[in-house]
């Protein structure tokens, strides 16, 4: 068995507490009427031991509480006055219910309740006090002690799951932060990568027979590379300062870029954008930008259409190729665009088309519905 080592603060309170007993029920013994038993060696050895128990009330609370309980009680059977050591076991059933908890505490509580009432009932009970009166007083301190334990547990187990709920809440921000931050790495490398994967398969295939034709690819990839970087960098800037940056003008720059290298993308636009807000238009850049992607990825020289219809409540986006080749399961790239516009409390959908091609289609609200999403003043 380990040794037991107490505080010195404990033991500090147990030292004083024997001859605050001691000196306590002496004058309790000469001022109270009728007269109480003098103390004698029994009861100054009880008085001791009781104080000394209760250097244990925090690192032992039990063992304190049933010594101090004992003392307390053999003193009233004896006849003497009530004095402070009726408080000790008190002070033990308060931090027995904290370490042990509300049925422990109950039945001490009730345990120290009839052991002072069996004991008053033994020993000299003054006549004008009824047992009635003795046993509603010995049980109501015993209560006391247990009610103010209990609602001091009941806070702290309040305070505890506030803060573990805090701390769950701030796990699932965390969380959520690093699924944004993949999201918006996977979007801008796959897209430019995708790029400069098909174009270097262009160069390679020209490359002895058209030279000129492989220079321009190779240029292209540089460029792409290079736009790439930049849009890395920014997207880590907005990350780093948590504000959205896209709007409908980098729409209409990634449109022209994969129209300029030679894949026929149109976009259509109706409605006025200006009261979108920020996260909502960094939404649609994205997800139209990971649509064109997965257009090159597996509809190779297809056509596609960009439409954005603008209405006051709504922003409908959709992305149509008129590609033979359709996705298999969903990748990164959808799950994404999926979980960017529930995000903003929108609807999402994707799949092939009746007459051939692929389609990818969100509709996000243009006014605040959430943390999500913030409005503009146009």
């Amino acid at each position: 068995m380990a040794s037991l080592r107490l505080p010195g603060r404990d033991l500090l309170i147990g030292v004083a507490a024997a001859p605050l007993f001691v000196a306590g029920t002496h004058v309790a013994t000469l001022n109270r009427m009728p007269p109480y038993r003098a103390l004698d060696a029994i009861a100054y050895g009880l008085l001791v031991v009781a104080g000394l128990a209760l250097a244990l009330w925090r690192a032992r609370p039990g063992t304190a509480f049933a010594i101090t309980l004992a003392c307390a009680a053999v003193m009233l059977a004896r006849g003497h006055a009530p004095g402070p050591v009726l408080l000790a076991p008190l002070l033990c059933l308060f931090h027995l219910t904290l370490r042990y908890g509300l049925p422990a505490g109950a039945a001490a509580a009730a345990l120290t309740g009839a052991a002072l009432l069996a004991s008053d009932l033994i020993g000299p009970v003054p006549a004008e006090a009824s047992p009635f009166l003795v046993g509603f007083a010995w049980f109501a301190a015993a209560l006391t002690a247990y009610g103010t334990a209990a609602v001091t547990l009941l806070q702290r187990r309040r305070r505890a799951a506030e803060a573990e709920a805090a701390a769950e809440r701030a796990r699932a921000r965390a969380h959520e932060e690093r699924l944004a931050i993949a999201r918006e790495i996977h979007d801008v490398l796959g897209h430019s990568l995708s790029v400069i994967s098909m174009r270097a398969g262009i160069a390679l295939h020209v490359a002895d027979r058209d030279p000129s034709q492989a220079i321009e690819a190779l240029t292209a990839i540089r460029e792409t590379g290079r736009q790439a970087l930049d849009e890395l960098r920014r997207t880590l800037d907005v990350i780093r300062d948590r504000r959205p940056g896209a709007d409908l003008d980098a729409v209409k720059d990634l449109v022209a870029s994969l129209s300029a290298a030679g894949h026929p993308v149109e976009l259509i636009v109706t409605g006025e954008p200006s009261h979108v807000g920020a996260a909502t238009a960094h939404a649609i850049h994205r997800i139209v930008q990971e649509a064109l992607t997965n257009v090159l990825r597996h509809a190779g020289g297809a056509s596609a259409t960009v439409r954005l219809d603008y209405t006051p409540d709504e922003v409908a986006v959709s992305v149509v190729d008129d590609g033979r080749t359709t996705p298999g399961e969903p990748g990164n790239g959808i799950i994404g665009m999926r979980e960017r516009v529930e995000a903003l409390h929108g609807r999402f959908h994707c799949g092939p088309e009746p007459g051939g091609g692929f389609a990818v289609r969100a509709w996000l609200p243009t006014r605040r519905r959430g943390h999500g999403d913030e409005r503009a003043d146009g």
